[in-house]
């Protein structure tokens, strides 16, 4: 799976946990909108006019505080689910029968000159360690030099005295989450457009 299919299911799925989000937000505004009319129309049939206009000002900043509250519960659900969804993909990348050759063909991609440290994860260096030493040095010659563990989740980090090469998946999904999140924006103010309707 690719980082721009994976970013179109984050993208996907946080949609849809935002519409649902944006329906239930909805449903809760207009119930509570629905009691303050309610209450409004039960004073108003007690003819009290100070406390139909204290009531109408209180209305009006009612729904002024429920837009803000629908607003700030769909901005903290949004983000939960997109850490949700990212975690989810990140350990599905991990677990795909196409990671190793995606480890393979970046290091690959790295000139190597023969001094330099390839850093995996740990769970990457008990499961690929080895076989990924042994691939890399029949395909590009039998260069020097060591992999070991680091702190990292996945991907590699190539290390030497002229570079480094970080190509952990950490970081690229740091660099995709800023496209994920305008894109979840764009939700947000539809969300925003609908809670402003009610």
């Amino acid at each position: 799976m690719g980082f721009q299919e994976l970013k179109e299911r984050i993208l996907l799925e946080a949609r849809k946990n935002a519409e649902e989000i944006i329906k239930e937000a909805n449903k809760k505004a207009e119930s509570i909108l629905e009691e303050a009319n309610i209450e409004a129309e039960n004073i108003k049939t007690l003819g009290l006019r100070s406390i139909e206009r204290d009531m109408s000002s209180l209305k009006r900043q009612s729904l002024a505080n429920i837009r803000l509250e629908i607003q700030k519960s769909i901005l903290m659900e949004v983000q939960r689910a997109i850490e949700d969804v990212v975690s989810r993909a990140f350990q599905e990348i991990l677990e795909s029968p196409k990671y190793f050759d995606y480890l393979l063909k970046g290091l690959l991609e790295v000139d190597f000159k023969g001094d330099e440290e390839i850093i995996l994860s740990d769970y990457d260096m008990r499961r690929f360690g080895e076989f990924l030493s042994k691939e890399i040095k029949r395909l590009k010659g039998n260069i020097n030099f060591k992999i070991s563990s680091g702190d990292i989740r996945g991907g590699f980090i190539v290390r030497s005295a002229d570079f480094d090469v970080n190509n952990t998946l950490e970081l690229t999904f740091q660099n995709i989450r800023p496209e994920i999140e305008q894109e979840v924006g764009k939700i947000l103010k539809e969300a925003e457009r609908n809670a402003s309707s009610i």
